[in-house]
C-alpha cells in the first residue's frame, strides 16, 4: 500500500499534524510480526479501539452531534493505524488476521475485548484509559523491536494517540466537568 493509499483515512483535527513515515522494514521478521499482531487485533489493539469507539459513537451522537463526530473520526484514525500495521505485518512476513498473539494466547478477536462502559462520562474515561494503554503497548513494543523503520511508525502512531487523549479530555471537561489522567 502506498503512502497515498493511506491518505484517505487522515483526519486533520483528529490526528497529529506530523507526516507518517514510509511503511517499510529492514527485513522479514516473524517475531516482530507477532508483536505487532497484538497491536493490530489483540486485547489492546487498533481493532478493539475501532470497535469500542464506534460503539460509543452510537450513543454519543444522540447526545451531541460534535461528540458523535469526535468518536467516529477518532475511530477512522485508528483504522488508518490498523492499515499501516497490516502493511508492516505483511512486509515482515506475517499474516494480519483478526487475532492477537501474546495478549490473547493466539485466539481470535472477540467483542469481550471492548470496554462498553455505561453513561457518557464513564465511556469517555474508558476511552482515555484505552489510549493510555495503547501508548504503553506501543512503547513496550518499540523497546522490543530493533528496526528503525518500525520504531518510527510506532512513535508516529503514539502521537495520534496523545491527540486522542487531549480530545477525549476536552469532551470530558465539556460534558462532565472534569478531566482524567492515568495515575
Amino acid at each position: 500500500m502506498s503512502k497515498n493509499d493511506h491518505d484517505l483515512h487522515i483526519r486533520d483535527k483528529y490526528a497529529d499534524p506530523s507526516p507518517y513515515p514510509e511503511v517499510k522494514v529492514t527485513g522479514r521478521n516473524p517475531y516482530y510480526a507477532s508483536l505487532l499482531i497484538d497491536d493490530y487485533a489483540g486485547l489492546i489493539s487498533e481493532f478493539t479501539a475501532i470497535s469500542q469507539y464506534l460503539y460509543h459513537h452510537f450513543f454519543f451522537e444522540d447526545i451531541d452531534k460534535e461528540l458523535g463526530k469526535l468518536l467516529e473520526n477518532v475511530s477512522i484514525v485508528e483504522m488508518h493505524h490498523m492499515e499501516i500495521l497490516a502493511d508492516v505485518i505483511k512486509k515482515l512476513g506475517g499474516n494480519p488476521i483478526i487475532r492477537g498473539t501474546y495478549s490473547t494466547c493466539g485466539n481470535f478477536w472477540n467483542g469481550t475485548f471492548i470496554d462498553y462502559g455505561s453513561g457518557l462520562c464513564d465511556r469517555l474515561k474508558i476511552d482515555i484509559d484505552s489510549e493510555y494503554k495503547a501508548i504503553n503497548e506501543y512503547n513496550k513494543h518499540t523497546g522490543m523491536i530493533d528496526d528503525p523503520y518500525i520504531k518510527a511508525i510506532l512513535q508516529r502512531i503514539i502521537l495520534d494517540e496523545k491527540v486522542h487523549i487531549k480530545l477525549f479530555n476536552e469532551a470530558l471537561l465539556k460534558f462532565c466537568g472534569c478531566s482524567y489522567k492515568k495515575l
